[in-house]
This record gives C-alpha cells, sequence and structure tokens, in this order.
C-alpha cells in the first residue's frame, strides 16, 4: 500500500506541473495580449503614469477572455459545465484583473515607494546602457509603468492558479 501512496503522489506531482507549464504559456499569450494593449493604449493616448492603472481595466478584460479559452480547453482540460466553470473563472479572474492588477499597478505606478522601485530599474537600464538603446521608447515613465505591470502579473498569476485549479475548473 505504501508504493501505492508514493505513486499516487508522484503522478499528482507530474500533473501539477504539466499543468502549471501549460498555465505558464496561456499566462504568457495572456501577458502580451494585456503588455501590447495597456503599452499601445497608454501611450497613444498619453496616460500619464498614475493614471495607467484605468487602461489595464481593458488590456486585462481582452486577455481574460483568451485566458478562459485556453485554460479551461488546454491547461485544465475541465469537463465541467461551461456555464459553470465559467461564472468561477469571471469571479476569480476579475478579482485578478480588476483589483489585484490595477491595485498593484497602482502601488508601483502611484505612489512614492513603487515610483522609486520603477525609478530603481530605471537607473539600472541607463547603467547598463538598455534605455540607450531605444532613448525614445524606454525612457523614465514607461520603465515605471512596465515595471508596475510585472508585479500585477506576479500577484494574479499566483491568484488565478490557485483559483482555476482548486475551483473554476475543478471537475
Amino acid at each position: 500500500m505504501p508504493a501505492r501512496k508514493k505513486t499516487a503522489k508522484k503522478d499528482t506531482g507530474v500533473v501539477l506541473a504539466k499543468q502549471g507549464g501549460k498555465f505558464a504559456v496561456v499566462g504568457v499569450s495572456n501577458t502580451l495580449i494585456d503588455f501590447t494593449i495597456f503599452q499601445v493604449g497608454t501611450t497613444l493616448l498619453g496616460i500619464p503614469p498614475a493614471q495607467s492603472y484605468m487602461v489595464k481595466f481593458f488590456s486585462g478584460s481582452v486577455a481574460m477572455l483568451n485566458s478562459f479559452y485556453w485554460n479551461r480547453r488546454w491547461t485544465f482540460k475541465s469537463h465541467a459545465g461551461v456555464a459553470q466553470s465559467g461564472v468561477k473563472f469571471l469571479a476569480a479572474t476579475l478579482v485578478s484583473v480588476w483589483a489585484i492588477q490595477p491595485g498593484m499597478v497602482f502601488l508601483f505606478s502611484g505612489t512614492g515607494p513603487g515610483v522609486a522601485f520603477g525609478a530603481f530599474w530605471f537607473h539600472i537600464f541607463q547603467v547598463i546602457g538598455i534605455a540607450g538603446l531605444l532613448p525614445h521608447t524606454i525612457t523614465h515613465d514607461w520603465v515605471i509603468k512596465t515595471v508596475a505591470f510585472g508585479m500585477g502579473v506576479v500577484g494574479s498569476a499566483i491568484w488565478n492558479f490557485t483559483l482555476y485549479k482548486l475551483w473554476a475548473f475543478k471537475v
């Protein structure tokens, strides 16, 4: 009997690792969609860093649609009803997209400590020469918004994987 428990734990670990990998692939595609809309939107509209969280609501919503489709069909291979999993996914993701991510973007782009954190990274980019490669793109404000965006992604990824795995797409 103990051998079965080890095998079951190993199988569970393999499944979790595969799901984590697939979740990461879907997450990268979501992030590319989200980031592109966010950067293009804030740049074309001339949105300053302290108000960039407003664009995040829209960009995150578009990425959310991509996430539902691929996580339900491919990552977790859920057989739960679309309506049932959709409502749970929406609840979990809305907290992520409309609370965690904009909150993190605001924290890291609209507060003194957050701006200082982004400014630190801009300084690093200047020292190692990255900022000079595209001086009209990799600006102080761009780095602050990008760092803030990245922090929102990290916070929401932890939240989303946990809730999708244990609740939204659980069969």
